[in-house]
């Protein structure tokens, strides 16, 4: 198969696809059919390159690990009213206070989360796994083997990231974030149909962590990094 057809293939794979397909995926589908596999993420990038100059409404993009279609942000309010009548959940404060300490210290226990936190977070957990934006990732080496929690691929798609590497430097974060009474929370849709009208809709650009997630969450979890590092010192 030539260069040309198999980028082809390409496309209609990730037309079809209801999720960011990863380059393992990608290779294992077409390996009987194009022989040069190393040279997929090549084409791939030839393919997104070609949407950019097209200047569609859409474009290829490489989130979650993976390659996706989706409507460009800037169209998004058109896309909203279509969509108006679908249902969508949303996070409280508490859920994102929580959802930003797991992304910046996983893995991590439930009782290191209710330690930072200061309350118990079982109810908030619960919820963070039912929408799929963490997972459980295994068991720590301590008494009682707790459940040590991570965030998933849908997290790093919601938030437009393609890596975990991409999340702002706690650092860099401002110490404070403007915080409105009408400022809208992220909507979490119920399904994974619904999750791929999210992409569409343009909701997996990238949103500014340090507006979306709490920003006292982020405090906290810089405060708790220092306390941290001033015991390793004193050992």
């Amino acid at each position: 198969m030539e260069t040309s057809e198999i980028k082809r293939v390409l496309e209609a794979l990730l037309f079809v696809s209801e999720r960011p397909l990863s380059l393992k995926e990608l290779k294992n589908i077409v390996k009987e059919d194009y022989e040069d596999s190393a040279n997929l993420e090549n084409i791939l990038n030839e393919l997104k390159t070609e949407y950019e100059v097209l200047n569609k409404p859409y474009e290829i993009k490489f989130v979650a690990n993976g390659w996706t279609f989706s409507t460009k942000a800037s169209y998004s309010p058109w896309i909203k009213k279509l969509l108006k009548e679908k249902s969508v959940l949303k996070l409280s404060p508490s859920a994102l206070e929580t959802l930003a300490m797991i992304a910046y210290k996983q893995p991590i226990t439930r009782a290191e989360i209710d330690e930072i936190r200061g309350v118990e977070s079982s109810g908030v957990i619960d919820t963070l796994l039912e929408r799929k934006l963490i997972k459980i990732t295994g068991r720590k080496e301590a008494l009682g083997k707790p459940l040590l929690y991570g965030t998933t691929q849908d997290f790093l798609k919601h938030f437009g990231l393609a890596h975990l590497s991409e999340l702002p430097l706690i650092e860099d974060m401002p110490k404070e974030v403007q915080q409105t009474e009408n400022a809208a929370e992220p909507e979490l849709p119920f399904s994974a149909q619904e999750r791929q009208e999210q992409s569409l809709d343009g909701h997996s650009d990238k949103q500014p962590l340090q507006e979306t997630l709490s920003a006292q969450a982020v405090e906290t979890v810089n405060d708790n990094n220092a306390s941290e590092d001033a015991e390793e010192n004193k050992e």
